[in-house]
């Protein structure tokens, strides 16, 4: 029964598109940053990848003490470079090895989708954090990443979801709402239903007795849910 239909298959294109693009932020710092390990001289390059739905970008390097070179800000006039107290022995100390963005790619060398979540750490936004690992002599160096605000995502994605012609949103694999288009599944909202969140991490296409549909975004850990 209308397992998936066009519409979805669409919105889920779309997003994979959209997170190709971020990937491919990452992808060509880290290129960039293998080359010659000179976070100063990666800085023009950060700042070049920054814009459109790009709002953050940059390498922090592995290691104590680590380093970065991170800066943020679509809007050419708003660009700020983050600073942070990367010194374990101080007191205001930020363990970014901690973090999801840096952990999971160290932890797995695979690339990775933090989000959406609330970035502290930088822009005190909601936030999709797109990461790929630094990998040099078989050792993991470090990451590079770019950042998309979730209200840039959504901006994108939503028509897609609306030409499904149903209630539909855009979750991760926990079901947190990446993008929706009802009042009931707004941005930064978490799907309650036990059925649904036990499905999701199934990551794969199905429909539920309820008439939910899922349809998930190639290999990432988003999904497009849609009710009939």
């Amino acid at each position: 029964m209308g397992r998936t239909t066009t519409h979805e298959t669409a919105a889920a294109a779309l997003t994979e598109q959209i997170a190709e693009h971020a990937f491919a932020t990452a992808d060509e710092l880290r290129r960039r940053f293998q080359g010659n390990r000179d976070l100063a001289g990666l800085r023009p390059h950060v700042i070049a990848a920054l814009g459109g739905l790009i709002s953050g970008a940059g390498v922090i390097t592995a290691g104590r003490p680590q380093e970065l070179e991170w800066w943020m800000g679509a809007d050419p006039a708003q660009r700020t470079q983050l600073v942070l107290d990367l010194d374990p022995a101080s007191d205001t100390f930020v363990d970014l090895g901690r973090q999801p963005w840096f952990a999971v790619p160290r932890d797995t060398g695979r690339r990775h989708v933090t989000g959406p979540y609330v970035d502290y750490v930088c822009a005190e936004q909601y936030a999709l954090t797109f990461t790929v690992p630094i990998i040099e002599d078989g050792r993991f160096a470090g990451i590079a990443g770019a950042d998309v605000f979730v209200a840039d995502f959504e901006r994108a994605v939503r028509p897609a979801l609306r030409a499904v012609g149903s209630p539909a949103a855009l979750v991760n694999t926990h079901g947190r709402v990446v993008a929706g288009t009802t009042a009931q599944h707004l941005a930064g909202s978490l799907i309650r239903d036990a059925e649904i969140r036990t499905a999701l991490l199934e990551h794969t296409p199905l429909t539920l007795p309820g008439g939910v549909d899922l349809t998930p975004c190639g290999t990432l850990p988003l999904t497009v849910l849609t009710w009939s």
